[in-house]
């Protein structure tokens, strides 16, 4: 069997950026110790405490007894389980045992169930995550509830642990943090209200409600599931819970003097025997996050592969630890590795290499977990079965030298990653004064800790994760690194040994355990002192504590008053501990001149994140709620939102003045579209009219929506490569174009090619209108913009229908389209002046060229997609109306429909980015909403085409009346969709706006198809009303509920996608309703037209029949040029009857959009 080769220089210098050794890692752990204890002093985002203190687990911990809820929220998974705590009768782990297939006999997990969390959870709002957690929590307590005959009447006792930082106000109410590892999900939400909100709506009434007793970080309930499966002693201590997974963390017991006292828990429950002003408690250090990065950066030990890794991450710069030590990072890290040696040493180009290894983390942490000799073929075998030669573009073979490489690669970022942790955990220990680390490297330690060697102390830290066990020999390595440099610090007089020991499942464990301990103090009755601080000495402790540590004093202008705690005490029989309650400053407070002083005197902008530089100042964390307060008050928040002018994140730093100039540009845009689509629809009868091609009067809409259509998709996915601005404005310079051309159409299939050209540029500017607001703007406050943007479109619909006309009748119709140009160029030197070039630009990504990003354009479904749409219209438009529905043209449209949709449908189901993504149609609640948006598109326009005919040639009113008729649905439509957005933003619900719509929109079919010719004017305007009211509801909310459920990276796409089936709807509603009325309204003509007698002078017989019926169906003034007499009465009763079989037909539909959204489950909007 052959071996692996000794590692060449060569690639010895290629890696040597990462090498670390016990020297180095000794200074590092000197460096973390110092950096480590002023985080714990300063930083408000990293060594975070909890209520609970080191003395409640220790020495009584593994006494408590009980079965408990508990759950795990991790990073990929979720457990959900019950913990059965068995008592100290159990014996617990024995003291140190460090063996991996050791049994905890103290405590038994049942009914666990886990859960993959899926990424359109982990992307979209908080709601939908948490409504899926509290669904699954429903599924373990109802087989709690047959197992256990648990009472459903009883609150059943609830322990969380949560993998992502929390502020912690006390052990049951904590605030979630910036989550990050592919979260979307932003800070400032209460995480046991989202918890018992999400179960609520999964509850069914046999099911037992819950309460969340107990909240704590994952690396704390490590920790605490450690100590109570510990069985300590003078000579062995559980000291430390450490996570080296997904992600890393450890939690540690340190004294509350060295905290910052901003951060400061409110309640923290210790024994009756303890220094309260001193006591120890479990802090959460946050260690992976950017505060640990400066040792790390000034000894050298972040590589240009680090950088590269962090500049492409979701939040660069944020956990630099945690990428050089954990999770799918150090897979990506080995990619980034191997692909520069592949081109540096080998001279390979991207041609040359499998494509899976040319995708971010197409080389995984698990893959290389396994990746170890014994010899070279058999890493050769692994590695072109992970990834095959024949995928690269061009030929290619892997090496026995090149897979060897890789494991040297791997081996390099895994020592780094052992060392990097083992110094860390020195450092901690030593905050905690486990260790007696000296103050300089090669100083005197404390001699009391050091006296006595004979009582050496065997510090444990429990670990758990799939890192530090299965990567590479991260555990052994790791326990040699901490070996090493205890004895380069202490010789051979160490007072202590660091000993590794597993603590698997820990965070499941430790929220029974955790939540057992919090049941079994607030059952005993027990002595309570509390040890609290005024409000205005609450701000003197933490001016002096400041002070402290800069050595100077600001100038502030309140003197504080001595600081005296005031110490009550209670006298009580049976008591057993002491609750220490400080007073915490957050957002309780109700005077914010308190606040502001602390923050004036600390030197920081923000309590929560001091080191992230913000336009305005940031809103403090909201107050804990009650599921019912909400409801109860939901002016509530949005009075609060006032406060709170830092834009989100995805804003990309775009100025509050210059999103209002973008903003402003962008109406203006949408006024000039919906003035230019009402226009048609009240003038286009004139228009057809004046080229003798009534028939024909579809086309005028049809081909600008075909177009526009087909073109929304592509300038979706380009503007995410190349960015919003260059294709906006290019949007608009082919818009301009094209409504020059219409004014100066000289016949009618020139015109109808103008507005086939007019509709590319309305696409363009429609879809990257929409797509740079929600760039611009965050979901919660969605609905408030929408409102903005309803009034606008209600302003220019109402004035397109009320002069379009008004200028047919006066000046002719070419002016609608010439007065138009004015403000478009208004609109353009905007976008120009004020439209963020990276606006839409992933943060990190390179701009790209528009022949890069077309190059993954999916052209074939695009055509295919066109073709469908185009030969459907066609054959339905032309069938029956201009011909047979046996002639060869027809059914040939109809065969290439058949054959190029389901073709298209193939194809995009295997595209890798698609311009109709299937994903979104296949599972609800999104594919219910855009279907049901699809056919309140159809709807909208099948009813704002045909009332215009029956207005001019059943009610023979003139283009001017049937323009004004026309301004009630319009601006009924702006001011319901005005309040809705409002409402959707007040509420934060998102379902009544779709089922309200639906209902409207099947109302006012019912209504348009019982219109008669003897009704009053304000009886039709009337039936107008409740569509348009459909239309207010269902199109915002339907637009918001589609965006709340998907993250902001796949706004682009969504939003094309929607505005894609909503252009759709757009096209078939007129094509169909079209096709509908033409077809009814010929065979009515013929059906009712009478041939007159031979003595009329009209030529009578078929021809003159056939003539006659040809004039009235290609000019709609010819109606009411007509004689008046029999023959006007019965085109008047025919075109009737037609208009009513349109409306029939989409009364028929509207049923079908009910029943779509009705079964729809939506979650609530959070709140900003």
């Amino acid at each position: 069997m052959s071996t692996l080769a000794p590692i060449t220089s060569e690639l010895e210098n290629f890696l040597k950026p990462l090498h670390i050794d016990v020297t180095k890692a000794h200074v590092l752990a000197h460096e973390l110790h110092q950096t480590f204890r002023h985080l714990a002093a300063e930083s408000l985002t990293q060594f975070l405490p909890t209520p609970i203190s080191e003395s409640i687990l220790r020495p009584k911990g593994g006494h408590e007894k009980g079965r408990y809820l508990a759950i795990d929220i991790g990073g990929t998974n979720l457990r959900v389980g019950f913990v059965e705590l068995l008592g100290s009768e159990s014996a617990p782990t024995s003291n140190g045992d460090c063996s991996e297939d050791r049994k905890a006999s103290n405590v038994r997990r049942a009914l666990e169930k886990l859960w993959p969390i899926q990424e359109t959870l982990k992307r979209g709002n908080p709601d939908s995550l948490f409504a899926w957690i509290g669904s699954c929590i429903a599924q373990v307590v109802r087989e709690g509830v047959e197992a256990f005959d648990l009472k459903r009447d009883s609150e059943l006792p609830m322990g969380v642990a949560f993998s992502f930082p929390v502020v912690q106000h006390t052990l049951s109410d904590a605030t979630i943090m910036a989550m990050g590892k592919g979260f979307a999900i932003d800070s400032k939400l209460d995480l046991g209200a989202l918890l018992a909100n999400g179960y609520e709506k999964s509850k069914s009434p046999d099911l037992p409600p819950i309460k969340v007793t107990a909240i704590l970080n994952d690396a704390v309930a490590t920790l605490v599931s450690f100590i109570y499966q510990f069985q300590e002693d003078h000579g062995h201590k559980a000291a430390m819970g450490l996570i080296c997974g997904t992600g890393t963390n450890a939690t540690i017991p340190l004294r509350q003097s060295i905290l910052n006292p901003a951060k400061l828990p409110g309640k923290i429950t210790v024994r009756a025997d303890d220094q309260v002003d001193d006591v120890k408690i479990a802090v959460n250090t946050e260690w992976s996050i950017k505060g640990s990065v400066q040792p790390l950066r000034e000894l050298g030990l972040i590589s240009k592969w680090d950088i590269q890794l962090d500049a492409a991450g979701e939040a660069p710069g944020f956990q630099p630890f945690e990428y050089m030590t954990s999770g799918r990072y150090l897979g990506e890290l080995a990619r980034l590795m191997f692909l520069d040696y592949m081109k540096s040493h080998l001279g390979l180009s991207e041609k040359n290499l499998p494509t899976q290894l040319l995708h971010r983390f197409g080389l995984t942490t698990t893959f290389l977990s396994h990746y170890q000799p014994p010899h070279p073929p058999a890493l050769l075998r692994k590695l072109e079965a992970e990834f095959p030669p024949n995928t690269s573009e061009l030929p290619f073979e892997w090496t026995e030298e090149v897979a060897v490489t890789l494991y040297h690669i791997a081996r390099s970022i895994e020592v780094r990653a052992a060392a990097l942790v083992a110094a860390a955990i020195i450092g901690l220990l030593a905050c905690a004064d486990d260790i007696p680390l000296s103050r300089t490297l090669g100083g005197e330690t404390s001699q009391h800790l050091t006296n006595g060697n004979a009582d050496k102390i065997n510090l444990v830290i429990g670990y758990t994760g799939g890192c530090i066990v299965h990567f590479q020999d991260y555990l052994s390595d790791c326990q040699s690194f901490l070996d090493s440099i205890i004895d380069a610090e202490f010789g051979d007089h160490a007072p202590v040994r660091l000993t590794l020991s597993p603590c698997h499942d820990g965070g499941i464990t430790g929220a029974g355990v955790l939540c057992g301990v919090s049941q079994t103090k607030s059952k005993n009755v027990r002595q309570t002192m509390k040890f609290e601080w005024t409000p205005r000495e609450r701000v003197s402790n933490a001016m002096t504590h400041h002070e402290n540590q800069n050595g100077n004093k600001h100038d502030c202008d309140v003197q504080p008053d001595e600081q005296t705690a005031l110490l009550q005490t209670g006298q009580q029989a049976q008591h057993e501990t002491v609750t220490t309650s400080i007073d915490r400053l957050d957002n309780e407070v109700e005077d914010s001149t308190e606040q502001d002083l602390l923050l004036a005197c600390s030197g920081l902008e923000s309590l929560e994140n001091p080191t992230t530089p913000a336009p305005g100042p940031i809103k403090p964390v909201p107050a804990r709620h009650t599921p019912g307060e909400e409801e109860e008050d939901p002016e509530a928040d949005i009075a609060n939102d006032g406060d709170e002018q830092q834009p989100p994140s995805f804003l990309v730093n775009t100025h509050p003045a210059r999103f209002r100039v973008v903003f402003g540009g962008i109406m203006l845009t949408y006024f000039i579209a919906n003035f230019d689509s009402t226009i048609m629809a009240s003038s286009h009868p004139v228009i057809t009219s004046y080229f003798g091609a009534s028939h024909a009067a579809s086309w005028l809409t049809t081909a600008f929506l075909l177009t526009s259509t087909a073109f929304q998709p592509l300038v979706g996915r380009l503007s995410d490569a190349v960015g919003r601005k260059p294709l906006y404005l290019l949007a608009m310079v082919v818009f301009g174009a094209a409504t020059v051309w219409c004014a100066l159409a000289g016949s009618i299939a020139s015109f109808v090619a103008a507005r086939a050209v007019c509709g590319l540029g309305a696409g363009g500017m429609m879809t990257l209108s929409a797509i740079s607001i929600s760039d611009c703007v965050p979901i919660e406050q969605r609905g408030t913009y929408q409102s903005v943007i309803n009034v606008v479109y209600g302003i220019a619909a109402a004035s397109g229908a009320a002069f379009g006309g008004l200028l047919a009748d006066s000046l002719g119709w070419r002016w609608e389209f010439g007065i138009q140009l004015l403000p478009l160029v208004l609109c353009f030197a905007i976008a120009v002046v004020g439209m963020p070039a990276h606006l839409g630009l992933e943060e990190g990504k390179e701009k790209q060229t528009l022949m890069q990003a077309l190059r993954g354009f999916d052209f074939k479904g695009s055509v295919l997609l066109t073709t469908s749409v185009t030969f459907l219209i066609l054959g339905l438009n032309l069938g029956g109306n201009v011909l047979p529905w046996s002639h060869p043209f027809i059914i040939t449209s109809l065969v290439i429909f058949a054959i190029c949709f389901p073709t298209c449908l193939y194809v995009e189901s295997r595209v890798e980015r698609p311009i109709m993504p299937l994903a979104l149609l296949h599972s609800t609640p999104r594919a219910n909403m855009v279907f049901s948006n699809f056919i309140a598109a159809f709807l909208l326009n099948a009813i704002l085409f045909n009332v215009p005919l029956f207005f001019r040639a059943v009610l023979l009113k003139s283009a001017t009346q049937s323009g004004l008729y026309l301004v009630v649905p319009t601006v009924t439509a702006s001011v319901t969709g005005a309040i809705t957005g409002v409402l959707i933003s007040r509420l934060g619900r998102l379902k009544w706006p779709l089922v309200g719509g639906a209902v409207f929109f099947l109302l006012g079919s019912a209504l348009l198809s019982a219109m008669a010719t003897t009704w009053p004017t304000w009886a039709y305007l009337l039936c107008l009303v409740p569509a348009a009211v459909g239309q207010g509801l269902q199109f915002p909310g339907t637009f918001i509920a589609v965006l709340a459920t998907s993250t902001h990276r796949e706004q682009a796409v969504v939003t094309s996608t929607l505005q894609l089936w909503r252009a759709l709807g757009f096209v078939l509603g007129v094509a169909c309703s079209s096709l509908v009325f033409q077809n009814a309204l010929l065979r009515y003509l013929v059906a009712y037209v009478s041939v007159p007698d031979a003595g009329d002078g009209h030529g009578a017989g078929e021809e003159w029949k056939r003539q006659f019926i040809e004039r009235v169906r290609s000019s709609i003034e010819a109606v009411s040029e007509l004689p008046e007499g029999q023959a006007k009465d019965q085109v008047i009763i025919s075109y009737a009857a037609a208009c009513r079989a349109t409306f029939l037909v989409c009364l028929g539909i509207a049923f079908v959009s009910v029943a779509l959204v009705l079964p729809v489950r939506l979650p609530r909007l959070g709140r900003k």
